[in-house]
C-alpha cells in the first residue's frame, strides 16, 4: 500500500515538472517571436528614414540643378527713382461786406503741385527731391542725401531741407493736421519756416529715463532773412533738438522736445551794387518746447484715436538801435471719430514780431473737420477767426481745401 502512494506521487510530481516544462519552452518560444518582430518592425522603420533621406537629398541635389541666375543689367525700370505727387487747391470765403481784405479775398485757388523723387542710391544712402509747382512759379522745395548708418545710430543728410525746429515746421503745407501752419511759426521763423541748406546729424541715443531718446544737431547756412542775414549769410546757423519718447501704455504715448538755434543776423559782403558792406557782429538766438500726447486704442488705430500737441516759440534779435524779443505758441487737439473722419480744434496765441512789443498780441481760433475720401483724396472745412489788441480789423476766413495725391510717397509729411 505505502508502495502503491509512494509511485503515484511520483507520478503526479513527475506530469506536473512535464507540464510546467512545456510552459515555459513555449514562453521562451514566445519571447523569441515577440523579438524577431521587434527586430524586423525597427530594421523596415530604419530602412523607411533611410529611403526618406535619400529622397529629401535627391530633391535638393534636383533644386540645385534648376536654379537659374540672372542677371538685372536689362531691369531698367528698377533704377528708376520713386515717382510721387501731392496737389493743394482750395476755396475760401472772407466774410466780410468786402468779401477781401488787404491780404486776401474770396474766391478758388490751387497753392501748390509737389513732385517727389525719391530714390536708394546703394546700401548706404538714399535720396530725395522736391520741387514745388505754384502760380508764383517752380521752386526746390528741399534736396537731399541720407547716408542711413553713418555711425552706430548715427545718420547724415546733406543738402537743402526744412530744419527740425518743433515738430510741424519739418512738415509740408499739404500734409499738416490744419489747413495752415500755426501763427506763431509763420510770425517767429517766417511765413515758410525754416528751409536751409546745410548738414543735420541724428542720433538714436541709448534710452534713459525714456523709452527712446534722439538727438539733431544741425549746421546751416544762415539764409533765412527774416531771422538772420538772408543772402549775405554766415555759416553756421546752429541747431540742437533733443526729444524723448514715453509708452504710458499700451494705447498712449507721450514725446517731449527741447530746442535751441542760434545764428549771426548781420550782413557782411556786397550788396546789389557792388558796395562793400561790414556789420558788426549780431546775434539771432531761438528757443523751442513741444509735447505730443496721442490715444491709438489697440486694435482699433484705423477707426478711434485723439491727438495732443503743443508747441512754444521764443526768439531774440539783436539789432543795430533796437531787439526784437517776442514768444508764442499754439495747441491743438483732433480727434478721430471714424475710420474717415476727425474734427479738431487750433488756439495760437503770439506776440508780433517786432520791437517794443510788450503787451501786444494776435490770438486766432481754427476750429476744422476732415474727411477721406480714400486714401488718395482728402476734403477740408476750415475756419479761421483771428483778434488781438494789435489788430485793425478780426479777421474771419472759412476755407475748403482739397489734397489728392499718387505715387507711393504719396502723403508724406515730409
Amino acid at each position: 500500500m505505502r508502495y502503491l502512494i509512494w509511485r503515484t506521487s511520483g507520478f503526479i510530481l513527475l506530469s506536473v515538472a512535464l507540464l510546467y516544462a512545456q510552459d515555459s519552452t513555449k514562453i521562451q518560444h514566445l519571447e523569441a517571436r515577440i523579438k524577431a518582430l521587434e527586430e524586423k518592425a525597427e530594421e523596415k522603420e530604419l530602412e523607411k528614414l533611410i529611403k526618406e533621406a535619400e529622397n529629401l537629398s535627391r530633391e535638393k541635389e534636383e533644386a540645385k540643378e534648376k536654379k537659374i541666375f540672372t542677371g538685372g543689367q536689362r531691369s531698367l525700370q528698377a533704377l528708376n527713382p520713386e515717382l510721387s505727387i501731392a496737389s493743394d487747391a482750395y476755396g475760401q470765403y472772407i466774410m466780410n461786406e468786402q468779401g477781401f481784405t488787404e491780404d486776401s479775398r474770396s474766391g478758388a485757388f490751387f497753392r501748390v503741385a509737389e513732385l517727389q523723387f525719391q530714390s536708394d542710391l546703394d546700401p548706404f544712402s538714399f535720396t530725395k527731391i522736391i520741387l514745388e509747382f505754384s502760380p508764383e512759379g517752380i521752386e526746390f522745395a528741399e534736396a537731399y542725401i541720407t547716408w542711413s548708418r553713418l555711425l552706430e545710430d548715427v545718420s547724415l543728410t546733406a543738402g537743402k531741407f526744412r530744419q527740425q525746429f518743433g515738430i510741424v515746421n519739418r512738415w509740408h503745407a499739404h500734409a499738416l493736421d490744419q489747413f495752415d501752419w500755426p501763427l506763431a511759426l509763420t510770425m517767429i521763423l517766417g511765413e515758410e519756416g525754416l528751409n536751409q541748406i546745410g548738414l543735420s546729424f541724428e542720433w538714436l541715443m541709448p534710452s534713459f529715463m525714456a523709452d527712446a531718446n534722439n538727438l539733431f544737431i544741425q549746421l546751416t547756412n544762415g539764409e533765412n532773412e527774416h531771422l538772420f542775414a538772408g543772402e549775405m549769410f554766415s555759416f553756421p546757423s546752429s541747431l540742437a533738438r533733443f526729444t524723448s519718447y514715453y509708452d504710458l501704455s499700451l494705447d498712449t504715448y507721450l514725446e517731449l522736445g527741447l530746442t535751441g538755434m542760434a545764428g549771426k543776423n548781420n550782413r557782411r559782403g556786397y550788396d546789389e551794387d557792388g558796395e562793400l558792406i561790414l556789420e558788426s557782429n549780431r546775434f539771432t538766438y531761438l528757443a523751442g518746447l513741444d509735447l505730443t500726447l496721442l490715444w491709438e486704442p489697440t486694435n482699433q488705430s484705423r477707426y478711434r484715436s485723439f491727438l495732443w500737441r503743443n508747441e512754444v516759440y521764443y526768439v531774440y534779435k539783436n539789432l543795430t538801435d533796437e531787439d526784437i524779443k517776442a514768444i508764442g505758441g499754439y495747441s491743438y487737439g483732433e480727434y478721430q471719430f471714424d475710420r474717415r473722419w476727425s474734427s479738431g480744434l487750433r488756439i495760437d496765441l503770439t506776440q508780433p514780431y517786432e520791437a517794443e512789443n510788450k503787451n501786444k498780441y494776435y490770438y486766432q481760433i481754427v476750429p476744422y473737420i476732415t474727411w477721406w475720401q480714400s486714401p488718395w483724396v482728402k476734403f477740408r472745412l476750415q475756419y479761421n477767426y483771428l483778434n488781438g489788441n494789435h489788430v485793425d480789423v478780426e479777421d474771419h476766413t472759412l476755407r475748403l481745401q482739397l489734397v489728392w495725391a499718387v505715387g507711393p510717397h504719396k502723403h508724406d509729411r515730409y
